[in-house]
Formats: structure tokens, sequence, C-alpha cells
């Protein structure tokens, strides 16, 4: 218990001394440029198109279940993720005592050793480890998705669509002659 306590609070201080955890170089500084605001845009919507899912969010959806749902405003699944992943952790925690690790436990059933085991111990093993994993992947996965998802819907409300019809000069090679343009700008 004292190896895990020491190793999540390790993990705890790189994390939270990390600036950005990202392999790739980004373009521009968004915290610079200033992008155009259509007026009827509310604040919500603007937090969520400038959301961006990094690195670091991954590392802190390990430690804080449903981390990257609450980010991206979905209260209610960041919710159920974390009581799913609190369940996970309750089963681990049943397992330490009765003085069986999940590991020990995973490890003496895949070796076929576990001839003491009791078969509520190995569903409890691995329903916990299931928990676990899937909520991590799920708050990840699901989450990146739906913030996607919400950024699409959101730059479709405010791209406009303009046809633009003009009576300008239109300059050849030669000469300069009226002309008529139509431009479809999106």
């Amino acid at each position: 218990m004292k190896n895990l306590i020491l190793v999540f609070l390790l993990f705890f201080t790189l994390l939270s001394s990390a600036q950005d955890l990202d392999i790739y170089k980004h373009q521009k500084n968004s915290n610079f440029v200033l992008p155009v605001i259509p007026p009827e845009m509310t604040y919500t919507e603007f937090k969520i198109l400038s959301t961006d899912l990094r690195m670091q969010d991954m590392l802190i959806a390990m430690i804080l279940p449903g981390h990257v749902h609450f980010k991206i405003d979905e209260k209610r699944t960041g919710y159920y993720l974390l009581g799913a992943r609190s369940l996970g952790y309750a089963g681990w925690f049943y397992l330490s005592a009765k003085n069986n690790s999940l590991i020990k436990i995973l490890l003496l059933d895949n070796a076929g050793l576990n001839g003491n085991l009791s078969t509520g111990d190995l569903v409890v093993a691995y329903g916990s480890l299931g928990l676990i994993i899937g909520s991590y992947l799920y708050d990840w996965i699901h989450g990146r998705y739906v913030l996607e998802d919400k950024q699409n819907r959101i730059r479709y409300k405010y791209a406009k669509q303009k046809i633009k019809l003009s009576l300008n000069p239109v300059k050849g090679k030669y000469k300069t002659y009226m002309g008529l343009s139509i431009a479809y700008k999106f």
C-alpha cells in the first residue's frame, strides 16, 4: 500500500509540474491569437470551440475519473464514470482487505495456479480491472469523439455561407472591361 501511495505521489508531482506534455509542436500560440468571434456566440460555445485534448489530459484522466467529460461540459457522463471507477477501486480494496492483491489474483489465475482462490474473488478481480480500465478508455475515447462532434456542430452553426454578386471591372490581359462575377464563400 505504501508503494502505491508513493507511486501516486510521484506521478501526481510529475503531472502537476509539467506545463504541457505533447509530442507534436503547435503551429500557433493560442494564448495570443485573438479569433473573430460572431456576436451571437455564447461563452460556453467559445470555450468548447477553443478546448483541445492534450496528452496531459490523458494522464490526468488516469488519476481523475471522468476528467475529459467534465472538461467538455458533460457532467452527467463524468459522474457515471466516476462512480464506475470508484466501484472498481472498491473491489480492489475489498480484495486487499481479504489479503489478496488484485495483481496476485490475476497472475495466479493466468498461470493456472488458482486452486485456493474462490470464484467470487476472481469475479471481483476481473470486474474491478474491467471497470478501472474500461472507464478510463471510455472517458478518453468517447470524450474526444463528443468534443469533436460539439466543435463541428458549433462551426457549422456559425459558418456563414454567402453568395456574393458583384459588378466589378474585370482586368484582362490587354484591356479592362465590365463583368459579372458570382462568388460562393464558405
